[in-house]
């Protein structure tokens, strides 16, 4: 606690120990709590579902005074859960945008969506509120990779003081 305290009082006063100690502390809690929402989504049950549209789509409007666009996955999906159907258009929980030379980036995420030939998918749906879905449930390389930047981050930080 009175480490706490001695940061919160650095930081105060404006000193790089203690404004880094907080920044760090809030990246933490932000990758702690996408790694918790990746374990919880890897938990949702399946159901069959029928792909109506996989590619790409422009992301608002081009920057004023240049040509890039950018761009996001797109997706386009209905299925049923007890019953009910829904559409859904959320691919992965990666939120992926590209522009200029990398315009094309997003489409590796939609290459990963796995349709037979008459566009049946599996699509993954929150148990208590199957409206929201998606169609590629996170692999070990995410929680792999949000371990690795938690453990960067905070070995960040004990290296640099």
């Amino acid at each position: 606690m009175d480490y706490l305290q001695r940061m919160l009082d650095l930081a105060l006063h404006k000193e790089q120990q203690g404004i880094h100690f907080w920044a760090t502390v809030y990246v933490v809690v932000v990758l702690a709590g996408s790694l918790w929402h990746v374990f919880w989504v890897r938990t949702w049950p399946s159901t069959e579902g029928q792909l109506l549209h996989l590619g790409l789509r422009p992301l608002g409007t081009p920057d004023v005074g240049t040509r890039d666009q950018d761009y996001v996955p797109s997706a386009l999906y209905r299925y049923r859960v007890n019953g009910i159907e829904h559409l859904g258009r959320e691919i992965s929980v990666w939120k992926v945008s590209a522009s200029g030379l990398l315009r094309n980036t997003p489409v590796l995420l939609s290459r990963r969506v796995k349709s037979d030939a008459s566009g049946r998918v599996r699509v993954f749906y929150h148990p208590r509120r199957p409206h929201r879905s998606l169609l590629l449930r996170p692999g070990w390389q995410s929680i792999l990779l949000l371990s690795a930047a938690i453990a960067v981050t905070v070995g960040f930080y004990l290296l640099q003081w």
